[in-house]
């Protein structure tokens, strides 16, 4: 009878380490999906700078960087998205944004059985965050990591370069007519203070705002930025020509910045940063002469 009964004993506890052992391995496979559907461009970015680029198997139609992206089935838009491309492409895995996916269309997916993550891009603190969430998710945390430390170190390298001289008050527009700027509580009004701009618009609650010419002409912006795919040059031009009084407008410095890089929360801010600097502080970029240290041409430069 004891013999019986250290023999069910036995049993038992194999069965156990088999639940065990089963378990273990879905939850491996719960941390480490291999179909991931994006649903916003800056996910899709940051999925391929992570080494993910592979398990991505659905992109919105708005995923155009980097080129392989472009190449991968479309889902629609981030905003409202189609359930039935989701549902087609089998994913184990949808990652969107906090403020721009849908609530209705998140709950939709998930009740297809299908796990929805929402990461927060507000700061830039949370964009470096959402590397290293994005990592986890994937099952290789250390990508996470090295990717947050490589655009961090961007950062402060520019912060450094453009240290020395005296903030420039800067308008970053994404459209005109109606004036549509960059307002505060916003990762680009951070940018714009990291490149060494005084964002005049900054001190705003909310993000984005609409501009009337007046309260432009009133804060005096000595660098105007248009950004955004859409820029035109010569759109900008004809909308600022009336303008003359506004330093920016007077000294020529109106510049157009036909790039993607810091709108959207990625990887590529620390490109877009450096190239957002060299738009406000021209000088502290320049050629060094030999024997100069490298930002010798900020040093003591004016606003």
């Amino acid at each position: 009878m004891n013999q019986r009964k250290q023999i069910i004993t036995v049993c038992l506890f194999a069965v156990s380490l088999i639940v065990l052992y089963c378990d273990s391995i879905l939850a491996a496979e719960a941390l480490n999906p291999q179909r991931v559907v994006s649903l916003a461009p800056s996910v899709t970015e940051t999925l391929f700078a992570l080494g993910f680029g592979d398990r991505v198997v659905g992109v919105t139609t708005y995923c155009d960087y980097p080129a392989a992206a472009k190449r991968l089935p479309k889902i629609g838009g981030f905003i409202n998205p189609s359930l039935e491309a989701i549902a087609a492409a089998r994913p184990d895995l949808v990652i969107g944004v906090r403020d721009s996916s849908h609530p209705v269309k998140t709950k939709e997916i998930e009740n297809l059985g299908i796990k929805v993550v929402l990461i927060s891009v507000t700061s830039l603190n949370d964009i470096l965050n959402s590397f290293r969430a994005i990592a986890r998710l994937l099952g290789r945390p250390e990508a996470g990591d090295k990717l947050a430390h490589k655009v961090t170190r961007q950062f402060e390298e520019v912060k450094k370069r453009v240290a020395p001289v005296p903030r420039r008050s800067t308008l970053l527009a994404v459209g005109l007519r109606p004036l549509v700027a960059v307002g505060g509580k916003n990762f680009i009004d951070e940018l714009i203070s990291l490149a060494g701009g005084d964002n005049i618009a900054g001190n705003a609650a909310q993000p984005w705002l609409n501009l009337p010419d007046e309260y432009v002409v009133a804060k005096a912006p000595q660098v105007i930025i248009q950004a955004g795919m859409g820029s035109d040059r010569g759109t900008s031009a004809k909308y600022w020509g009336d303008l003359q009084s506004i330093p920016a407008v007077k000294e020529g410095r109106v510049y157009s910045y036909p790039s993607d890089k810091i709108l959207r929360p990625g990887p590529r801010l620390g490109e877009g940063l450096e190239e957002i600097a060299r738009l406000v502080h021209p000088e502290c970029f320049a050629e060094s002469k030999p024997g100069l240290n490298r930002r010798s041409g900020c040093e003591g430069s004016r606003p």
